[in-house]
């Protein structure tokens, strides 16, 4: 389980975030109701309940398009809910009455949404970068988004890529706020687990600790705070690395 923007995450759920890309005639020209389409996302009761949007909010509006940012939640990967985007039949919890005229307006004006996203799966270690180019079909009178991915990457798992996408929060060593910051942590921790720590002193305790943080290959030079969380299980991580090391 992890913890992103306020939501509780459970393994084998994706969490995207992100921006999407809409012409700015088009969004001009059905403004009311691309407005109620977004605002949707935005009422607090709906946030974290299923599969797919959980927010919308405009970014910023330029002279060909408007910018929006946005985050979901997917099952297994963002990629699997893409899908229902603009789909006439949705997630019960998660219906928004707008969005199947929003999908109607896109599919007559063949219209193209651009979407570029960083996507983090804890439960199968997923963390991807992509653009996917969205368009609405429409079969059997029902609305489906079909989509074509343009760029793919994958990002290397581990603690310092995880914070740098801002999909965990956590300390990088490369940053001189980050490690200020690491080392009240660890005098707090040093200070409330002293009896589980088998080094002599807290110089040795952190030295041990950033040797930790700087040669393991699932920190990469940057530790995620829910590691800390835990200490028994932190203390018992670091001692089996050094050792391996």
């Amino acid at each position: 389980m992890t913890k992103k923007k306020g939501l509780i995450v459970m393994a084998n759920m994706s969490t995207a975030t992100g921006r999407m890309y809409l012409e700015r005639d088009f969004y001009e020209k059905h403004k009311e109701l691309v407005d109620k389409w977004i605002k949707f996302y935005q009422e607090s009761n709906h946030i974290g309940e299923w599969y797919g949007l959980t927010y919308l909010a405009v970014e910023e509006k330029t002279e060909d398009e408007i910018i929006l940012e946005f985050a979901g939640i997917g099952r297994w990967s963002w990629e699997d809910t893409l899908e229902w985007i603009f789909a006439s039949e949705d997630f019960e919890s998660q219906f928004n009455s707008y969005k199947v005229e929003l999908a109607e307006k896109l599919y007559k004006e063949n219209q193209e949404v651009l979407m570029e996203y960083v996507d983090y799966e804890p439960g199968c270690e997923i963390l991807v970068e992509r653009e996917v180019t969205l368009r609405v079909d429409k079969r059997k009178n029902k609305y489906e988004t079909s989509y074509i991915i343009d760029t793919d990457i994958d990002i290397e798992y581990n603690d310092y890529n995880k914070i740098m996408n801002e999909v965990e929060d956590g300390y990088r060593l490369d940053n001189k706020e980050d490690v200020k910051a690491l080392q009240v942590v660890l005098k707090d921790f040093y200070k409330e687990n002293e009896e589980m720590i088998t080094e002599k002193n807290y110089r040795e305790f952190k030295k041990d600790v950033l040797t930790y943080i700087k040669q393991d290959k699932e920190l990469n030079g940057g530790i995620c705070l829910f590691r800390i969380e835990d200490p028994g299980m932190f203390l018992e991580d670091m001692e089996d690395s050094l050792e391996i090391a």
